[in-house]
C-alpha cells in the first residue's frame, strides 16, 4: 500500500525550507492574487552568501521567503523588489562588498565578494516562471534558466525573452513576467543557470529517532518518503511531515527503488533480517549515500550476511554507524548526527 503525499500529515510547528519553502511559498501568493518577484543570484565572485542559482522570493511586504545575505543586503533588495512590482519589468542588481569603502558607507559586512541579483516580476494570474517552479518541484526534476544577459529591461524590456525548462517542457516569458508563445531563438548573449531539485531521501523503517529526523529534514527543505510496513513503527511518522508512507513491506522495495530516484537511503528497521533484505536491495541500485543504523559489529555481520558481491558493491557508498561521531545520545543526537552527515554528502555530490 502506498500512501499518497497529499493525504500525509504534516508538522505544522516545524517550517518547510530551502527551495520547497520557495515553491510553497510562490503557490500561496498566487492563490492569494498576489504578484510576487523571484530573486535569482546569476553571478557571484569572492565570498557571498548565495551563489548562482539561490532563489528568493519576495511580496509587497519584503522577503517572503530565502535570504541573499546574514540580514545586511535585504534592505536594498526589497526596495528593488517593490520597484519591480510598481513598474512591472525586470531588473538587475549589484552588490558589492569587495572594498574598503563598503565597510564604512555600504553594507559594513566585510564579506570582500560581489553578487549580481536578476529580480523576476510573477505576475498574480498567469506566470510562466511560476509554472515552470512547481512543475520542476512536483516533477522533482532540475528548473533550468535561460536570463537574457541585459541589464536594463525599460522601454525596450518586453522583447527580452526569458526561457524556464521543467525536464522537457519549456516556458518562455518576456521582462514582464508574461507568456510568449512564439519562438524568437535563444536569449542574447544567455545567462545558464541549473536549480537542482530537493534531495530525496528513502527511509526504510523507523523508530525513535523518525520525529526528530524529520523535522530536521523538513526545516530543509528535503523530500523524504518512509518504506514501513508494521504499523507499531510507522506512528513514529505520523504527524511529522512525511512526504510519502510506503506500506506495502519488504517485498514492494523493488518496485519502488526501480521507479524513483533517491539521492540517499536510511536502513533503520530495528530489525536484522529487514535491514538484510534493504541492504540487498540498495546494492543493486545505484543511489550515492546509504546509511546503515547501528554499532560497527552488526554492519560487519550484515554485510557477511549478504554476500560478499552485494558487499561489494555497497561498500564504497555505506556509511555505518551512519552519522558523524557528534557525541551525546537518545534519538535527537542520532537524527542530528545522521543529517549533518548526510548535508555534507549532498553538497558534495552538488559540487559546492
Amino acid at each position: 500500500m502506498t500512501h499518497d503525499p497529499a493525504s500525509a500529515q504534516v508538522d505544522a510547528t516545524t517550517p518547510l525550507g530551502g527551495l520547497r519553502a520557495v515553491v510553497e511559498g510562490a503557490r500561496a501568493l498566487a492563490a492569494r492574487g498576489e504578484a510576487g518577484v523571484l530573486a535569482v543570484v546569476v553571478e557571484t565572485t569572492g565570498s557571498t552568501y548565495r551563489k548562482p542559482g539561490a532563489l528568493i522570493l519576495l511580496d509587497a511586504h519584503g522577503v517572503h521567503v530565502g535570504a541573499l545575505s546574514g540580514g545586511c543586503l535585504e534592505g536594498e533588495l526589497e526596495t528593488a523588489a517593490r520597484a519591480v512590482l510598481e513598474r512591472g519589468f525586470a531588473t538587475d542588481l549589484r552588490f558589492d562588498t569587495s572594498g574598503d569603502e563598503d565597510r564604512v558607507f555600504g553594507s559594513g559586512t566585510g564579506c570582500g565578494g560581489s553578487t549580481r541579483v536578476r529580480l523576476l516580476p510573477l505576475p498574480a494570474a498567469v506566470s510562466p516562471l511560476r509554472e515552470a517552479l512547481i512543475e520542476a518541484d512536483e516533477l522533482g526534476a532540475a528548473l533550468e534558466l535561460l536570463l537574457d544577459n541585459a541589464t536594463d529591461f525599460i522601454g525596450g524590456g518586453e522583447a527580452r525573452i526569458h526561457g524556464a525548462a521543467a525536464e522537457a517542457r519549456r516556458h518562455r516569458f518576456d521582462a514582464r513576467g508574461t507568456a510568449k508563445n512564439d519562438d524568437p531563438g535563444s536569449p542574447n548573449e544567455p545567462i545558464a543557470l541549473v536549480v537542482r531539485p530537493a534531495p530525496r531521501v528513502l527511509l526504510l523503517g523507523a523508530g525513535p529517532e523518525t520525529p526528530p529526523l524529520l523535522r530536521l529534514t523538513r526545516m530543509l527543505g528535503w523530500r523524504v518518503e518512509l518504506a514501513e510496513h508494521r504499523q507499531r513503527w510507522a506512528r513514529f511518522a505520523e504527524g511529522c511531515g512525511i512526504d510519502r508512507l510506503h506500506g506495502g513491506g519488504p517485498d514492494t522495495l523493488p518496485t519502488l527503488l526501480d521507479g524513483t530516484h533517491f539521492d540517499a537511503a536510511l536502513v533503520m528497521n530495528h530489525n536484522y533480517l529487514l535491514d538484510a533484505r534493504g541492504l540487498t536491495r540498495l546494492a543493486a541500485t545505484t543511489i550515492g549515500y546509504v546509511g546503515l543504523l547501528g554499532p560497527a559489529a552488526r554492519r560487519d555481520d550484515l554485510l557477511a550476511e549478504i554476500g560478499p558481491d552485494a558487499a561489494a558493491r555497497l561498500r564504497p557508498r555505506l556509511h555505518a554507524p551512519v552519522g558523524l561521531p557528534l557525541g551525546g545520545e537518545g534519538a535527537e543526537a542520532i537524527a542530528l548526527a545522521i543529517v549533518a552527515q548526510l548535508q555534507g554528502a549532498l553538497t558534495r555530490r552538488d559540487g559546492a
